[in-house]
């Protein structure tokens, strides 16, 4: 499996300019900070301060700020499991803990205070 994540990896990065449907199709694989053109750019990246699930809210705080991230159904949670040399995985609202380091991307790349987050990559370091 993990033969098979490289692979495309540099496929993607071979590409550069792949189209965006591609893009959302492999993004599961693809470990926090690295995304092509994303990463840093339409991407928060930072740790988990706070939580709350009945408000459907976390905070997250990076070396400059802390900010709000709306949560919903639709948002689709990813496990970073490179860390520990593991294919990545699909988590749920569950897999969210206080001080996980993550990355954000926002619905309508509306990146800012109080977004919502189309998705949430959540780096894994030990076996849940």
């Amino acid at each position: 499996m993990k033969k098979i994540t490289l692979i495309i990896i540099a496929a993607i990065l071979a590409l550069g300019a792949a189209s965006a449907r591609a893009q959302k199709a492999t993004e599961i694989f693809i470990p926090i900070g690295k995304s092509p053109g994303l990463s840093g750019k339409l991407t928060s990246i930072g740790k988990i301060a706070s939580l709350d699930l009945q408000q459907k809210m976390l905070t997250v705080s990076d070396s400059t700020a802390s900010y709000k991230v709306k949560l919903s159904d639709e948002t689709q949670i990813w496990l970073d499991r490179s860390p520990m040399k593991l294919s990545n995985q699909k988590g749920t609202l569950a897999d969210l803990r206080a001080d996980a380091r993550v990355e954000i991307k926002y619905v309508n790349n509306e990146r800012k205070d109080g977004g919502a987050a189309e998705w949430i990559k959540v780096e894994v370091k030990s076996n849940p």
